[in-house]
Order: C-alpha cells, then sequence, then structure tokens
C-alpha cells in the first residue's frame, strides 16, 4: 500500500483549489522539504484523486469559505477519517486546518479539526513537519499545540495569537506552479504582490485579519516573475492581491510584464482611485478586457460608514478611463443591507450605475454588476453587527434589480439565505461542530443546515441578529489578531454607528 506522509485535502473542485496561491505554496514547502504527500479534491460530491491516495498521517486541508465546512466532513468520512476530532484514534491522520475562515473564527470547526492554523503557514511550516516525525499522535499534538499559531482544540490551548511572515522577500514562493487542468482565472503564473491591506473598509474580513500590509520589492517581483514564466512555460501572469496598485512597485511590473516581457495579464480588483490612464493602459495592452471595481455603494452616507468613500464622480472617472484605454468591460461589486441603510441609499446606489453606465456605453463598453447581501464578519468592526432580514434581503435586491434593468445593466446577485448559512458559520462557536457533521448527511442547501441546527437545539437568529458591543465574541478569546484588537475594532464600530450625513 502507498504510504504518504502528507494528504493535501482540498473541499473543492481541482480548477479551484489550482487558482488558489495557498494552495500551490503548501504543495511546494512539501516538495522543498522531501515529504511524501497525495492530494484530494471534492467533484461533484465525491473524493477524487489524481492517484491512489495513501495512509497518511496528516491532512492539511486549506478551507478559504465557510461553506466548505461541509465539504470537508463530506471528504473526510469518504477518505475513511471520522469527522469528530474525537472519534480519532491513534492509527487515524491529524486533520490540520487552515485558511481565512478559520484564521478569523476557528471554534466551528474545533470539533472536526485536530489542530487549527490561525494566520499564514511559512512561520509553522518546518515546526508542522518536526511533528510528523512525532513517535505518537498524542505526541504530534503536542508538539503542534507548542507552535505559535496553532490551536489544538484537544489540549485547550488557547488563546493562540495569529501568526504572519513578516519579510515577504525573504519567504520561499511556490515558483513551479504545476497547472494539469484549468484553473478558474485560466492558465498563467501567479504572483502575489502583497499581503494585507491598510484602507480598513470596516466590513472586510480579509482586510484585517491580513495585516500588516506587506509588499513584495520591485527586484523580488521582477525575478520571480521572470523565472516562474519560464518554468511553468507560460505566456500570461496572474497578479493576486487584495489591492492591486496599493503596492508601490506594482505599476513597474505590470509595465515590465507587458512591454518588456510582450506578457498577457490578469490584474484583480482595484480601488478605483487608484486608476489612471497609464495604468489602464497598460492593462488593456496586456490583453486583459474587463476591469473590476468595487464601490460597494452609491450611497455617500454609507460609503462614509464603510470608510470607503471616494465620490461617485471618481467611480464614473475611473470607468470612463478604463474604457476609454481599450477595456472593453467593468464589473462593479456592490453591497446591499448594510445596518441603517434606507430606500434612498439604495436609490442613490442605482442612480450611480445607471449613470456609469451611459457614459460607459456612450463609449462602447459595457457594465456588470455584481450585488451581494452584506454579511457581518468576525474580526471587523462589523462583528457585532445584524444580518438584516431575508424578506428585506430580497426586497432590496428587487428594487435595485428593477432600477439596474431600467438601465440596462447586467446583474447577478447571491441569494440571501446563503448569507444566513455564511453567518451563522462564520459567527459560530463550538456548538456548530455536531451541527455541520449533521448537515454533511443532509442536502447541502440552506434547508439542511437548518434541520441540523433544529435537530441539535440551536436557533438561526442566535447567529444572525445583533450583538452589543460591549460583549466580547467567543472567537476573540481563541485567536488573538495582533493589528485588530477589541478596542480597535469597538472604536471603528462607534464610528460606523455614529457616522454624520455627508
Amino acid at each position: 500500500m502507498l504510504v504518504d506522509r502528507v494528504t493535501v485535502a482540498y473541499p473543492g473542485p481541482r480548477r479551484v483549489a489550482l487558482s488558489s496561491i495557498a494552495f500551490h505554496l503548501i504543495r511546494g514547502l512539501l516538495d522543498e522539504a522531501r515529504i511524501g504527500y497525495g492530494e484530494a479534491y471534492l467533484e461533484d460530491g465525491g473524493v477524487w484523486a489524481p492517484r491512489p491516495l495513501g495512509r497518511a498521517g496528516l491532512v492539511l486541508a486549506s478551507l478559504p469559505y465557510e461553506l466548505m465546512y461541509r465539504d470537508l466532513v463530506v471528504m473526510l468520512e469518504q477518505m475513511g477519517v471520522p469527522p469528530r476530532a474525537g472519534d480519532r484514534g491513534p492509527g487515524d491522520p491529524i486533520v490540520l486546518v487552515g485558511g481565512p475562515a478559520v484564521t478569523a473564527n476557528p471554534l466551528p470547526v474545533s470539533g472536526i479539526a485536530d489542530a487549527v492554523l490561525v494566520g499564514e503557514v511559512e512561520p509553522v511550516f518546518w515546526g508542522i513537519v518536526e511533528a510528523l516525525g512525532a513517535g505518537s499522535r498524542r505526541g504530534a499534538l503536542e508538539m503542534l499545540a507548542q507552535l505559535p499559531g496553532v490551536y489544538v482544540p484537544s489540549l485547550g490551548n488557547e488563546p493562540v495569537r495569529r501568526v504572519y511572515a513578516e519579510d515577504l522577500d525573504s519567504t520561499w514562493y511556490p515558483v513551479v506552479q504545476e497547472m494539469p487542468v484549468e484553473p478558474v482565472w485560466g492558465k498563467g503564473f501567479m504572483l502575489e504582490t502583497t499581503r494585507g491591506c491598510a484602507r480598513g473598509c470596516r466590513f472586510c474580513m480579509e482586510g484585517f485579519i491580513f495585516r500588516p500590509k506587506r509588499d513584495r520589492s520591485l527586484k523580488t517581483l521582477v525575478g520571480l516573475l521572470e523565472e516562474g514564466v519560464r518554468a511553468n512555460r507560460v505566456s500570461r501572469v496572474v497578479f493576486v492581491s487584495l489591492a492591486f496598485f496599493d503596492n508601490p512597485h506594482a505599476e513597474a511590473v505590470l509595465e515590465h510584464a507587458v512591454e518588456g516581457m510582450g506578457l498577457e495579464v490578469s490584474v484583480p480588483s482595484i480601488r478605483l482611485e487608484t486608476l489612471n490612464e497609464r495604468r489602464a493602459a497598460l492593462i488593456a495592452r496586456g490583453g486583459q478586457r474587463t476591469i473590476t471595481i468595487a464601490p460597494e455603494t452609491g450611497s455617500c452616507r454609507i460609503a462614509r460608514a464603510i470608510n470607503k468613500y471616494a465620490g461617485n464622480d471618481r467611480v464614473v472617472e475611473a470607468a470612463v478611463t478604463a474604457v476609454e484605454a481599450g477595456l472593453r468591460s467593468v464589473k462593479l461589486y456592490l453591497i446591499t443591507g448594510f445596518p441603517g441603510e434606507s430606500d434612498k441609499d439604495l436609490d442613490e446606489t442605482v442612480s450611480l450605475v445607471a449613470r456609469l453606465s451611459r457614459e460607459v456605453s456612450r463609449r462602447g463598453g459595457r457594465v456588470r454588476v455584481t450585488l451581494n447581501p452584506f454579511i457581518p464578519k468576525p474580526v471587523t468592526p462589523l462583528q457585532w453587527a445584524p444580518l438584516a432580514d431575508v424578506r428585506m434581503l430580497r426586497s432590496r435586491i428587487w428594487r435595485a434589480r428593477r432600477g439596474l434593468s431600467k438601465a440596462g445593466v447586467e446583474v447577478s446577485t447571491y441569494d440571501p439565505r446563503l448569507a444566513v448559512v455564511q453567518t451563522i458559520l462564520s459567527r459560530g462557536g463550538p456548538e456548530l461542530s455536531e451541527a455541520i457533521v449533521d448537515w454533511a448527511h443532509r442536502s447541502p442547501g440552506p434547508g439542511g443546515l437548518r434541520a441540523a441546527l433544529k435537530a441539535h437545539g440551536l436557533r438561526e437568529e442566535d447567529y444572525t441578529g445583533g450583538m452589543d458591543p460591549s460583549v466580547d465574541p467567543p472567537w476573540h478569546r481563541v485567536a488573538e489578531h495582533p493589528y485588530a484588537s477589541l478596542k480597535l475594532l469597538r472604536f471603528e464600530y462607534k464610528l460606523y454607528r455614529d457616522n454624520p450625513s455627508c
């Protein structure tokens, strides 16, 4: 029988996993350490592996999104691993999970995972490797619990302090990125330019849990770009960051990719105030045809409250600049359901998009909109805020759709019922683990989770309602975030609630 020391598990399709730089990082580090590993993915509800899985001592699972918690349970059961951590014995692998969702709140999976990485893998990777060599399962868990940022629920080593790579230039990077199938973003060398974000948008979980902002230098970026394109035999680069042009060297490395190397480029969502004619022209010359910006709202009042005010004139100007430079499509990310949002605020958003669409259409371009419900996430200033009622969210989405359809704008939306599921999973405690295991045996949609919660005596409204900001959310007792203290988050929440009208 094959014996792999590690199974790298992704509770989702292979092409989605290969679109994640974190997934390539984990595989690359294991290759660097010369540790044998197998890969497992969830394809159409069933576990699929490129080759037969061996008997691993460690399952490393990436959980970037809360909705993957159920899929992890499905995977574990199909792989023959007991889904409850307490049911695993000496012959079972240790299940170690990581990713943004569990970094913010490890508690919902604390009865499923043996260990949770709170933060980034590079600072503790070699400690994880050392733990693999322990003589027993218990010994390995004790070694993991000694690592910074690793939470082992059965040993109660809380709180753990989030760990992160302090200097990206000196941090190992996966230059070789094997892509046997085409990723979601298309084939190309993925180049992470920046981690973290210094903007402080009050609803954005990743903006807080990945602080501080860290940039790779131009020398490092150019070196990685040239080496990565050559090693992977591709003619395209996919830049990865939360806000691309916030890296002071972003324009220079973009120019080097397009003009110096003749590459096609894919640039992620950008802050609209960082776009200018030169940058838009470079993106267009790199073959990209759609630019994505996220104003979130057209309401001056709400924009100031969420700490993302740029001005509607600037939003339109950015879209026009992009289209005149050769980009043919503008994609907007919008959010509705912010606490205190009124019909007037939503109508201002519709008015902004209609105005933007007219200006873009006059220049031969088109506008697409993705409209999502606001979801209160842990480790953000709005973590105490309630989720809007599903009926209200549906009403607001319908109101926005009606207004935008009159302007000829294509709109895609997110089901408010899934927003309820996300909120429950993101703001839950350890009591959710049993419900998640139960949910894996029911329908995968919101109804399945609702039935599982009811079976375990849990109520949706206990997770979706607002919280008293004087109360410390339970996830802060388990995971400490050095740049997102409760004092800071409370102060920012007060600023949101006290935000004056424009």
